[in-house]
């Protein structure tokens, strides 16, 4: 089984005992990068930006393990210097889905701003051209201790929806049932054994126990109904404002 891994501590927890399975083969990867490798045929399964599930769900499987938040989700947001949001928005690199949410919230909250792609995924060399940074993963979380944050994106749409945002959904192109189950297996072990996790976590990151506690605790990772809800909003609001 070759099984894709959004490169970020928002995965470590779910992944923590899968990636100790001889049987298994972890890829880590941004979740533009993962696009690439899942169409390449070079992993069997992968959570994928919803974005680009939403674009082309007519050719891919879905499963149930998911990447989302509801409310605060820490690793999706804006920062900048001096708290304010300014003209001009950048937006990393890395990004598929986030940027488009980040238009939706735009439009919804009448922002007067322009949104810009840039080909660098860090807060401090976006802002070297912006006035404001969109950064997700672990450069967001680095960005928080650096700069003030504007907009938590899991935050925003949970005010202007009331439900979760959904980043990322687990996809193949070819059957791989059997990736999600080891996957949830390996979640549900993960949050069984919490303080573990935690604890490896603390060492790995260099990050603080009460962080990493609250942000684990923020993201889910199972599609219920309340994030199959956040998901088709997400759909019509895209399609409303002409993104899809």
């Amino acid at each position: 089984m070759r099984i894709g891994k959004f490169g970020y501590v928002n995965n470590y927890l779910p992944y923590y005992r899968l990636e100790r399975e001889r049987n298994v083969e972890v890829v880590e990867s941004s979740p533009k990068e993962m696009i690439r490798l899942i169409e390449l045929g070079k992993i069997d399964y992968a959570p994928i930006p919803s974005f680009y599930y939403l674009k082309n769900r007519d050719r891919l499987k879905r499963y149930r393990f998911c990447v989302a938040s509801d409310g605060k989700v820490y690793s999706v947001i804006v920062v900048s210097r001096d708290g304010k949001l300014g003209s001009k928005i950048g937006v990393t690199c890395e990004t598929t889905t986030s940027v488009n949410l980040l238009r939706i919230i735009a439009k919804e909250r009448d922002l007067n701003c322009r949104i810009l792609s840039m080909n660098v995924s860090r807060a401090e060399e976006i802002l070297r051209y912006c006035d404001s940074a969109l950064v997700i993963g672990d450069s967001a979380i680095d960005a928080m201790k650096r700069f003030r944050v504007v907009i938590d994106l899991g935050e925003e749409w949970k005010e202007l929806t009331g439900y979760p945002m959904v980043f990322g959904i687990s996809s193949s192109i070819g059957d791989a049932e059997i990736c999600d189950e080891a996957v949830l297996r390996s979640l549900k072990w993960g949050l069984e054994n919490f303080d573990e996790v935690l604890n490896s976590a603390v060492k790995k990151f260099g990050l603080s126990k009460d962080f990493l506690n609250v942000y684990f605790k923020s993201l889910k990772h199972i599609m219920d109904k309340r994030c199959e809800r956040g998901l088709k909003a997400f759909e019509e609001l895209c399609r409303d404002y002409k993104l899809l």
